[in-house]
Parts: structure tokens; C-alpha cells; sequence
């Protein structure tokens, strides 16, 4: 491959960048002029200085927060003001101690040779890569004049701004109640959403609600599990500071059941591997909830407490019977409880007055026909018996026996579930399915057993309203990405006129990371203005018209919390000033806010918005004041230890139980699409919308392809770590020997991967972990690190109606030698 440069033009037009770099050398020292050479060894020096200067070495709190998972607390080390190192910092519970290969590579992030350096302005056309410096006040008014011409002329959604996940904060990030969220309701710009990872909460979410740590315990409370299915996930590359919890409940006697299409680390740690076929789950969900009822291994006393199995499901409408229903009056303040039939009496009551209700039966209750939703259900699962899960699966009905015996039986089972599932159009299908069999089994609300994924979102006690809607503020308007192309061809968003003129990228690398990289490059061609503001020259930041460069996480003040599998709020310290002309993100939206008109949203500094972010009673419940965060540096934000949702069978649902029916089913974005009902009450299997071998399409493109997260990536940041490219110089794809030899591949090969929207050529590597029939591909790779096209080329923006998510894995392809 050829020999890397920095993405930044090095002849500016207007001052050099040389001469500019220079300038700035002479300020932040020999790291910065050049980190590669002297630099490196300039450290490495002073590694092996004397103890005095050792010992006048500060050390500063600070948390990674990039979207793994992580949340990793850590030690800033710095000397002669700069970071020279990082390592891990203790936490209170010291099974959460960790640090990973990217935690500890953030000096090589900081002094980056890619890092943005000044705004600057495309001096060429997009994509050229020719830029012109230009001042703060200059890209500030640029930004904010045709942001507010933009909104006068067409309307208030002319103008969008887009974030996702590139760094979880209160201030600079794009986390919950995070100031971005709190200058783009203060304006009312279009709400861009990324569309990524929506499936899981469309599935589960009904079921089982949303809790402080979504749905799951928190991970130190796996070594109390019997049985621990991991579906869908690959903690081993994906969220590496978590497998211990694995192999320390293994140690105790735990069983662990690794569910995936391919054989992963944890696999082979594991007592059994199912390779199902991909974007099938729901299917093997529903196979054994059927070996379930068959073998009497429901949860009855369960389902009768604390689920809605029980609730009468009106034929009429779908919807469950209420005392409003059967014209019972309610005094003022009670709330309209479901009607269920009492099995005692023969008669029916509201639910929270039968002492036991019947699961089973059709009834006529006032002339009103209605049917537990019990028994809706052993309908829908007496469609899948296990033969024909496992047909659908690929998958030997031996082994779902096996492994519904194992779940069922030897409890506390806990399903460890992240993202892998959600990557299908399908996907919100297969974790309702997931949801309802924990339901089944009672395997929920107690220490060992859950089914979710763990990932403290701390909602219970920020302060989101004072936050996200100053001044009375109200929600802006979200449009999800992959809708972007129709909403610039037709003007419209459902019956909402919508005429966008620009768009304000932070967080987010949507060139390089998004769904069908072709179609969001045409939407950057007819964007009349683009804003980028990063830390690096990603290839979403190529694109840009008007670039900022923002801080790094170890140069501002701030607080960590969401997104993490572990229950801590972390104090970001700002270890050293931002280098060159960068700016915290904080920052940048007071400057923006104050010329767009809603500079009262920000008429605080960033410790004022720190306190009024976490200003509420459930925060100082637990303790954590800006104060205590000061003082300890990390704070518990979860009650109990260990935190076990839905603790005593109390769901965060509408009704406070589980549901294994959906009364109400609606989209994640509504834009006044249809929808089959049906599909969405009762769990449900429909193939994916692409990746199925009984797709004609699947002829001429037999692969489905997965992109896996390894270890060397969070999406696409660190790709400019020289560390990380020593470790994993290139990305490559994985195929089965037996597909290989079809083709005669052999490891090290150039390969090119194809279909009707693109290709991408990269080298080979033979894998027999890898199904027959499906190709790996990394994930977070760049543009310039494939030897011709784009990963993402191959990739689709269709998605489900009920659910805007991005379908990553839903992909057929070709293979062939290059």
C-alpha cells in the first residue's frame, strides 16, 4: 500500500501550513512539530529522566469515551505540559479496573499528524482536499450567516445538524442531555439522526422497558449466573473490558452459550457454539420458546405477577381491556388498570385486585370478545416447533433442545446481547423474540438472570428537560440519515415540508461509517453548505466547506456517564489546553448560539452547565453533586450493588410488567408510513431483507457479509493511531476454506467484493471459524486503508418501516479473486 501522508493540503493558500505549524511548535513543544520522529523520543527520554523529574509529573482524571462501551477511567499523565501517557485509574470496585490497546494510544490521537489544527475553509472543489486557514471570527460568521439565511428563507429545518456517537459527554459530546442537544432545540434545526443501533430498543423496549442500564444487570452481577447465553455479541473484540465477567462466572461453574454466524474468542471459551444462520434469531426464539411450553418449563407464577400474560387482548382492536372499557368509573388520579380473568371466582377483575389470574381462555366480557394474551402467544409459538427453527437456523434441532434444556432449566440464565443482531432489517423482530423467552422462563429481575444489554445511560437522574429545552424549548424534528436522499428529491418528510440547505456534522463520521456510502456522498454533492467539526481529517471532514477543529477529551473539563458496562460517573479533568486554535465543543455552540439569537441557552460556562445537568433529586439520591465529583473524581451511579434490573419483578413499562404482547406498536420514526400491525404484538420471524439464501438475489451474490468490531477500532476512530496500524497494518477479509478453495483463495490474496452498489478489493485471509457462505469484514476502516473502493459501497440504506436502523450485516455479495 502507498506510503501514508496527512490528509491536511500542505500548501495553504493563505498562510502555509508549515509556517503555521511552526508557529505553533514553538508553543506545545517538539511533540506537536513532529510526533513520529523526535517527538516519540523526546518521551521515551524523558521516561528515563531522574525521580525529581518523575515526581513533578501530574496526574489527572479522565475517562475514554469513545462509543465501545468502555468508559475506561483513567490516569492523564503529564510532564512540561504535555500527556505523555495514560494508564488506568482505580475505580471503586476494582472488577471494573481496565484499560485497553486504544486507551493507552491517546498521546499518539492528541499529536496526531492528522488532527485539525484551524479552521479552515475548502479552498477547492469538495472532496479535493485543498484548504484555506482561516480565522474563528471568519468560519463562526461564515457558519451562522447562512445557518440563519438558510432558516429565514425556506424554513427552520432548512438547516440540520447531525451527531452520533464519537464521544459520550456532558459538555463536548453528544451523550444524553449533552449541549449539542441543547443548542439544536434552542435554534429548532433539523435533528439528523444516524440511524444506527435503533432495532434493539424496538424490540425489547416493549417488552421490558428501558432502565438506568438498559435492560440488563450490571456486569459484575454475571458470576452469579448458572447459564449465560452471549447472542448477538463478541465481548472478546467489541467490549474487551467486560469478558472477564465471563470467564470468572465460567470458573464458578456458569455454562456459556455463544450464539453468532461465526466462531469468536469467546466461542472458544465457551461449552457450546451455535453457529445459527444470519439474521435468523427469531426464529431460534421462537423454537424454543415451543420446546418451553412443551416441556412445562414455564414461569407461571412469573408470568402471573409480574408480566402481562394475563391481560385480555380485545378482539376488536388489538388492544388490552381496561376498567374504562367496561364503563367502570375511575376516581380522580387512579389509573385505568387492564381487566384479566379471575380463576378463582370465574369472573374477571383489574389486575392488581385478582389474586390469581388465568393465563389461558377466550371470553365475552360485557358483549366485548377478548383472549389473554397468553394464549395469543402459545398460538403464535405453536407456528415454530424446533424442526422448523432449525431448518430456518441451519442449525441441528439436537443442539436448540440442548441449549433451550440449558437456558430453561438451570437457572439464573441471563441472555448478554449487544448489537450484532440489530444489523438486519429484521433485527427488532429477533430481540422481542429474545425478550419474551427471558419472559417465559421468569429469567429477569433477579441477581443472575436478564436479558439486554448493559450500558449505564444514568436517565433516572440527569437532568434532561433543564438541559436539552431551554427556555420551553421543544423537541426538534428527526429525520433519520438513510431518508435524506428522498427528502432532498421530494422537499417532504412525510406531510412536513422540508427544504435543507445545510448540515452541521459533529461526532460522526457519516462518509466512512454510514450505510451505503454512494447515496450519502450524493447527498454531500447536493448540499448547497457542509460543517465539520472533529478533531481529524476523517472522510466525512473531506466534504466539508467550512472545517472546525475541536479538542481532544483530555483538554477540557467535563463528565462521562453514559454508554459505559459499568455503573460510574467519571470527572474528565482538562489536563492541558487545547493545542493550536482548537476548541472545546462547549465553546463552539456559545460562540454559534450567541450569533444565531439563542445565546441565553448559554449564558453559563461550562461548570454551570455541568451542575444543572446532573441538578435533581435522583442525583443527589445517589450522591453525585459537581462537588463530590471534584473531591472523588468517580462516583457510583446506579443503586443497589450489584444493580439488578427490574429488581422484584417492576418493569419500566407502561404497566409495570413485562410484555410478551404489544398493544400499541409504532415507529421509531413516524412519517406516515404503513405497517402490518400483526407483525410487531407478538413475536415474530420474517427473513432479512437481503442476506437470505432464498433470495433470488442470492444467486448471483451468495455472501452475506458481517462487519466485525475488533479491538484496533471504536467504529472509525483511532485510525490514526501508528500504533494501532503497527498492530493491525491493514484490513482484510475472513472466508471459510471451503468457499476459499472454490475460488482458489488463499491467505494474502487480493480479493474483490461486489455487488449492485459497489465493491471493495482487500486482501484475504482463510479463517475456518467463518460460516460457508458469509465473509468478515472489519469495521472503522477509511477510504485510503483499501486497496480500491469502500466497504461501505456494499452496504444498503433499506430499512424496516417500523424501525429507522441502519442494516449493516443485511448485505449480499460476490467474491472473487482479484
Amino acid at each position: 500500500m502507498a506510503q501514508e501522508k496527512s490528509r491536511l493540503n500542505p500548501d495553504l493558500s493563505r498562510r502555509t501550513f508549515l509556517k503555521a505549524s511552526a508557529a505553533t511548535a514553538a508553543t506545545v513543544s517538539v511533540v506537536a512539530a513532529n510526533p513520529w520522529s523526535s517527538a516519540m523520543t523526546a518521551l521515551a527520554e524523558e521516561e528515563n529522566t531522574d525521580r525529581a523529574t518523575i515526581n513533578d509529573e501530574q496526574i489527572f482524571s479522565g475517562a475514554c469515551r469513545g462509543n465501545c462501551a468502555g468508559g475506561c477511567f483513567l490516569n492523564i499523565h503529564v510532564r512540561n505540559g504535555k500527556v505523555v501517557r495514560t494508564s488506568a485509574r482505580e475505580m471503586p470496585n476494582p472488577e471494573y479496573n481496565r484499560i485497553c490497546v486504544k486507551g493507552l494510544t491517546h498521546v499518539q490521537r492528541i499529536y496526531s499528524k492528522d488532527r485539525l489544527k484551524y479552521p479552515m475553509k475548502r479552498a477547492g472543489e469538495r472532496g479535493e482536499g485543498k484548504w484555506e486557514q482561516i480565522t474563528w471570527d471568519e468560519a463562526i460568521n461564515t457558519i451562522t450567516e447562512k445557518w440563519k439565511r438558510y432558516q429565514d428563507q425556506y424554513g427552520k429545518y432548512a438547516f440540520g445538524v447531525m451527531w452520533s456517537s464519537g464521544s459520550y459527554a456532558t459538555l463536548s459530546g453528544a451523550g444524553i442531555g449533552s449541549a449539542m442537544n441543547r443548542l439544536q432545540n434552542a435554534n429548532g434545526a433539523l435533528n439528523i439522526t444516524a440511524a444506527v443501533d435503533m432495532a434493539r430498543g424496538q424490540g425489547t423496549k416493549p417488552a421490558l422497558g428501558q432502565g438506568t442500564f438498559v435492560t440488563a444487570n450490571e456486569p459484575a452481577d454475571l458470576k452469579n449466573s448458572k447459564t449465560i447465553f452471549c447472542w448477538g455479541a463478541n465481548p472478546v473484540g467489541a467490549q474487551q473490558q467486560s469478558t472477564h465477567f465471563f470467564l470468572e462466572a465460567k470458573e464458578k461453574g456458569a455454562k456459556i452459550v455463544v450464539i453468532d454466524p461465526n466462531f469468536n474468542a469467546l466461542a472458544a471459551k465457551a461449552d457450546i457454539f451455535v453457529p445459527v444462520r444470519p439474521g435468523s434469531d427469531a426464529a431460534l426464539a421462537l423454537g424454543m420458546m415451543n420446546i418451553v411450553v412443551r416441556e412445562n418449563w414455564v414461569d407461571e407464577p412469573f408470568l402471573k405477577k409480574s408480566s402481562g400474560a394475563p391481560f385480555l387482548v380485545k378482539k376488536s382492536d388489538g388492544k388490552f381491556l381496561h376498567q374504562s372499557d367496561l364503563g367502570i368509573t375511575l376516581a380522580e388520579g387512579q389509573k385505568d388498570q387492564p381487566i384479566v380473568w379471575d380463576a378463582l371466582t370465574n369472573s374477571y377483575g383489574a389486575v392488581n385486585a385478582v389474586e390469581d389470574p388465568a393465563l389461558r381462555g377466550t371470553y365475552t366480557i360485557n358483549g366485548i370478545k377478548v383472549t389473554t394474551a397468553y394464549e395469543l402467544l402459545l398460538t403464535r409459538i405453536a407456528e415454530y416447533p424446533p424442526e422448523k427453527a432449525a431448518e430456518i437456523c441451519n442449525i441441528p434441532v439436537e443442539q436448540i433442545e440442548e441449549i433451550t434444556k440449558l437456558y430453561a432449566t438451570n437457572k439464573p440464565s441471563a441472555i448478554y446481547e449487544f448489537f450484532g443482531i440489530d444489523h438486519y432489517v429484521n433485527g427488532h423482530y429477533g430481540y422481542f423474540a429474545m425478550a419474551v423467552l427471558a419472559i417465559l422462563t421468569g429469567n429477569l429481575g433477579k441477581s443472575g438472570a436478564f436479558c439486554g444489554m448493559g450500558e449505564n445511560l444514568a436517565t433516572d437522574w440527569i437532568n434532561m428537560a433543564g438541559t436539552m429545552f431551554p427556555n420551553g424549548a421543544k423537541p426538534s424534528l428527526s429525520v433519520p440519515v438513510n431518508m435524506l436522499t428522498e427528502v432532498l428529491e421530494t422537499k417532504m418528510y412525510g406531510e412536513t415540508p422540508i427544504d435543507l440547505k445545510g448540515i452541521y456534522f459533529t461526532h460522526v463520521n457519516q462518509v466512512g461509517n454510514g450505510a451505503e456510502r454512494k447515496a450519502t456522498l450524493e447527498v454531500m454533492k447536493k448540499l448547497e453548505f457542509i460543517v465539520v467539526a472533529d478533531m481529524n481529517m476523517n472522510e466525512t471532514a473531506q466534504y466539508a466547506d467550512i472545517l472546525l477543529p475541536v479538542a481532544h477529551w483530555f483538554e477540557v473539563d467535563d463528565v462521562f456517564v453514559n454508554y459505559s458496562t459499568h455503573p460510574y460517573a467519571i470527572l474528565q479533568e482538562k489536563a492541558i489546553d487545547p493545542l493550536y486554535e482548537c476548541k472545546s465543543d462547549y465553546e463552539i455552540y456559545k460562540l454559534l448560539a450567541d450569533k444565531l439569537g439563542c445565546g441565553d441557552a448559554f449564558d453559563m460556562d461550562e461548570e454551570g452547565y455541568m451542575k444543572l445537568w446532573m441538578d435533581t433529586d435522583g442525583a443527589r439520591k445517589l450522591g453525585i453533586t459537581l462537588e463530590n465529583l471534584k473531591k472523588e473524581k468517580i462516583l457510583r451511579a446506579l443503586p443497589g450493588d450489584p444493580y439488578i434490573y427490574a429488581e422484584g419483578g417492576v418493569f419500566a413499562t407502561p404497566s409495570g410488567r413485562a410484555q410478551i404482547y404489544n398493544e400499541s406498536p409504532a415507529p421509531n420514526n413516524n412519517y406516515g408510513q404503513t405497517f402490518d400491525v400483526t407483525k410487531e404484538q407478538l413475536p415474530y420471524f420474517e427473513p432479512p431483507h437481503e442476506a437470505w439464501h432464498e433470495n433470488p438475489l442470492h444467486e448471483k451474490y451468495p455472501f452475506s457479509v458481517i462487519q466485525d468490531k475488533g479491538r484496533w477500532r471504536t467504529h472509525s476512530q483511532w485510525w490514526d493511531v501508528p500504533i494501532l496500524k503497527e498492530l493491525s497494518p491493514e484490513p482484510f477479509v475472513r472466508i471459510n476454506p471451503s468457499d476459499a478453495a472454490a475460488r482458489n483463495i488463499k491467505t494474502g490474496d487480493i480479493v474483490k467484493l461486489y455487488n449492485d452498489r459497489g465493491y471493495v478489493k482487500i486482501k484475504a485471509v482463510v479463517d475456518r471459524g467463518i460460516q460457508p457462505g458469509v465473509l468478515s469484514l472489519p469495521k472503522g476502516r477509511e477510504k485510503h486503508e483499501f486497496i480500491e473502493g469502500h466497504y461501505q459501497d456494499l452496504t444498503s440504506r433499506v430499512m424496516n418501516s417500523v424501525c429507522a436502523n441502519s442494516a449493516f450485516f443485511d448485505v449480499l455479495v460476490q467474491v472473487e479473486k482479484a
